[in-house]
């Protein structure tokens, strides 16, 4: 077996990093959790991290001082993606890691492993070469000769066709130019420099992202569909074929009962892998499975070759995009109702690319797939941190799904709330961001002097109404021979049986789960568990615990330990429920990923990309509020929450065509070579090409100079003859100008132009961004956009 590759080394000056970063393994999940504390600054550690163990690699063992790494795997770059990085006042970077790998996939041959060297784990690339132009449907012999094509290009650089054919496991041969392979990095620069690769970019790995929603978005009352639902207009989405790129599926769910649905659509291509006795029908049409790509790059074991999703997030999206009716459903007897998905008449696919981490060579085969199969719509909650586009395993394949007539949603991703984090930022994927419904679950806590307090937690952690139980601090129940510390965050081990059992136990969180510490309780014999937040800030979520338990603020979680110190027998007793409609929604979710864009500031990113179906405003009539409960902003929500039943009559709409997205990218600096070879024919870039006149929905100005920025955008009629009034609402202290004001709309198809001025107002200061939005209306529909500005600084 290749042994541990470690090395201890000067930090190279060039990388001009000062960070100081300490992670420690979590052993009741998956990853690492970062001990760090947040700073101050805003970078993916996962860029850092890359570069770092490149810039170390590549240096002799002579320099032995300040760093010293532990390598199991490159896996630790994705774990890396769990974390944000902090900028510190240190002159040199401390990782201190330790990943818990198998060796499996270390052949003891690779000649790539040196001593002192981290070159001896296996490292995947994808070289991208642009895309393919069928004239008509390509056959076997066309596919074998890309294949061939490959071998032979790559053969070129490692003056082998034998060895390179060894090296590569993915061939993209249908729609997608290029190859998977495992390389050194002498050979992957070698074959960078050839006149017919786009890019050449590590094989990474993105992360996968996580009864009442369709009602609380309008496509159901009360239980019951109303007529004006776009529901019955979409006669539930009949025939519209859904794919996923995810963890798999268990078709075992109710969610994918084909009782009366009609044939599989003649256009469909695709099939059910049988492997692990995964069979599909007329709802669940297609299962296939990719794993060279992680295969390439971790252990795994071939026997687990499935299309079976164990996991879990396969199956939660697939039933959530088209899952079936299924009445009676409830999780753990909370929130019982009729589980169904957005579009439940449809048929779905499922293409499992996450093993749970998800490679670009493998997505990139699950887009292939997915494309020659015949979906219509792709849901892809997936993602890794801000990447260029030509490296972006996802942004390459969303663009030739597109290009195939295919709407490809992504999730924004689940790094927030820190700001600059958002994923998925191709202009051409519909990126969505998570947030809250009106629905809780509460798990109130009544102590014995009659004081009510909220908490949160699922309904099955209830007990008997006016029942109460003896109620017991843990510090006050702790084992012997273990800290008080310990036993106040209810640790493994901390709390002692004769003094828990029959009673609730009150703990305090910290970083390790809820549900270990009600484990804990649960072990010693407790019948219930307070958990106090530690901080103000903390986040409540409920979650299914051994015990009933209760999860309550810091401020209630002092009230309930005052009572339980100053009386001489407290007692109490939790009460659980659903409740719907009783909060404000939407809230956007703590953990949703915000922008600004990391990759291209002029493209607003997250939540939904057609501004004219969606609000700003809360249920209660009042700005959608962060996690937080600050008022969010579109950096938080993009262009606010949608309303599907608008969408359906949206009356205008910004529309945007393939050649627009080339238009876009040459605006950023892509080459006609680059870009001709990304779309498959000959493309020159014109000089008219500006990046803040790319029609999209939103309008975002990053650094507006001192002087006027002028910008179109093309508005295209997709409703009855109207005429249409302009509405303003600037940002603060910015000045805004809209040339026309009206825009008479005659016909169908029909589009006009028009042109934004912005200009900072005088004696205007500001760092930050803000924001307003324009509104064309005719009365009937409302076609907002958003409008985001950030002053750019001038040097004195």
């Amino acid at each position: 077996m290749c042994p541990l590759c470690s090395v201890s080394v000067d930090l190279p000056r060039a990388l001009k990093l000062r960070f100081i970063v300490q992670l420690r393994p979590v052993l009741h999940g998956r990853g690492l959790h970062s001990v760090a504390k947040s700073t101050a600054i805003l970078l993916p550690f996962s860029l850092i991290l890359q570069d770092f163990i490149k810039s170390v690699s590549d240096l002799p063992l002579a320099s032995q001082k300040h760093v010293h790494v532990n390598i199991v795997s490159r896996s630790l770059v994705d774990e890396a993606l769990d974390f944000e990085s902090k900028h510190g006042q240190e002159d040199s970077f401390l990782l201190s890691v330790s990943v818990f790998h198998s060796f499996h996939n270390l052949a003891e041959s690779n000649s790539g492993c040196k001593k002192g060297k981290l070159a001896c784990i296996n490292v995947s690339y994808v070289v991208y070469l642009g895309r393919h132009s069928y004239v008509s449907e390509p056959s076997t012999a066309d596919l074998d000769r890309v294949t061939d094509s490959h071998h032979e290009l790559l053969g070129s650089c490692m003056k082998s066709k034998e060895k390179a054919k060894q090296a590569i496991f993915y061939s993209y041969t249908r729609y997608i130019n290029g190859f998977a392979a495992v390389l050194e990095d002498e050979e992957a620069a070698e074959i960078s420099k050839h006149p017919d690769v786009v890019s050449v970019s590590r094989n990474q790995i993105s992360q996968l992202h996580t009864t009442n929603s369709w009602g609380f978005l309008g496509l159901e009352r009360n239980g019951e569909i109303p007529a004006d639902s776009m529901w019955l207009k979409a006669r539930f989405g009949e025939d519209v074929i859904i794919g996923t790129l995810d963890s798999g599926v268990w078709p075992e769910s109710e969610s994918f009962n084909d009782d009366g649905i009609g044939p599989v659509p003649s256009k469909w291509k695709g099939y059910c892998d049988p492997n692990d006795g995964i069979k599909c029908n007329r709802k669940l049409i297609g299962a296939r499975y990719f794993s060279k790509g992680h295969e390439a790059a971790e252990t795994h074991d071939s026997s687990n070759h499935t299309a079976r999703d164990y996991d879990g997030h396969g199956t939660h999206t697939l039933s959530t995009a088209g899952g079936r009716f299924v009445s009676g459903a409830n999780l753990l007897s909370s929130a019982y109702g009729t589980a169904k998905g957005g579009s439940p008449n449809s048929r779905v696919a499922s293409y499992k690319v996450c093993w749970p981490r998800c490679s670009d060579a493998d997505v990139l085969a699950g887009y292939e797939a997915a494309i020659h199969d015949g979906v219509d719509i792709l849901s892809v909650s997936l993602g890794s941190g801000p990447r260029e586009y030509f490296t972006h395993g996802n942004a390459i394949g969303a663009f030739l799904a597109v290009e195939n007539g295919i709407l490809v949603v992504a999730s924004a991703g689940n790094k927030g709330p820190d700001p600059g984090v958002v994923g998925n930022v191709a202009p051409w994927i519909l990126t969505v961001a998570g947030s809250t419904i009106s629905r809780e679950f509460t798990s109130n806590v009544i102590l014995g002097n009659n004081k009510h307090y909220k908490g949160v937690s699922f309904n099955t952690n209830t007990q008997p109404a006016g029942k109460f139980y003896p109620l017991i601090n843990s510090v006050d129940a702790k084992a012997a021979n273990v800290s008080s510390n310990q036993a106040k965050y209810c640790s493994i081990g901390s709390l002692d049986p004769l003094k828990v059992k029959g009673k609730i136990v009150y703990c305090t969180r910290n970083e390790d789960p809820d549900v270990e510490k009600s484990l804990v309780v649960s072990q010693a014999g407790g019948v219930g568990v307070i958990l106090a937040n530690r901080l103000i800030t903390q986040q409540m979520r409920p979650r299914a615990h051994f015990v009933p338990t209760s999860v309550v603020s810091a401020d209630d979680g002092l009230s309930i330990l005052t009572y339980v110190n100053s009386t001489k027998s407290p007692v109490a007793y939790i009460s659980g429920a659903t409740e719907v409609g009783t909060v404000a929604a939407p809230v956007m979710a703590d953990f949703s990923s915000p922008g600004p864009n990391f990759i291209t500031p002029e493209i607003l990113k997250v939540l939904v990309a057609y501004d004219i179906s969606a609000t700003t405003i809360s249920n209660v009539k009042q700005p959608i509020a962060n996690a937080s409960l600050l008022e969010a902003n579109p950096l938080n929500y993009g262009a606010g929450h949608i309303w599907p039943s608008s969408a359906m009559d949206p009356g205008l709409v910004y529309d945007l065509t393939t050649k627009d997205y080339v238009n876009f990218l040459c605006s950023i600096g892509y080459n006609s070579t680059q870009l001709s070879l990304f779309i498959g024919k000959p493309y020159i870039c014109q000089p008219h090409n500006g990046l803040l006149d790319f029609n999209y929905p939103s309008i975002t100005v990053p650094n507006l100079s001192s002087n006027k920025t002028t910008l179109s955008r093309t508005l295209k009629n997709v409703g009855t003859p109207s005429l249409y009034r302009v509405n303003i609402r600037a940002p603060g202290g910015i000045s805004v100008k809209v040339e026309p004001r009206s825009l008479k709309f005659d016909k169908i198809n029909e589009e006009k132009m028009f042109k934004v001025t912005l200009e900072a107002n005088k004696g205007f200061k500001s760092n930050d961004y803000v924001f307003g939005e324009i509104t064309w209306s005719d009365g009937k529909h409302h076609v907002r956009s958003p409008v985001v500005v950030k002053k750019m600084e001038v040097a004195a």
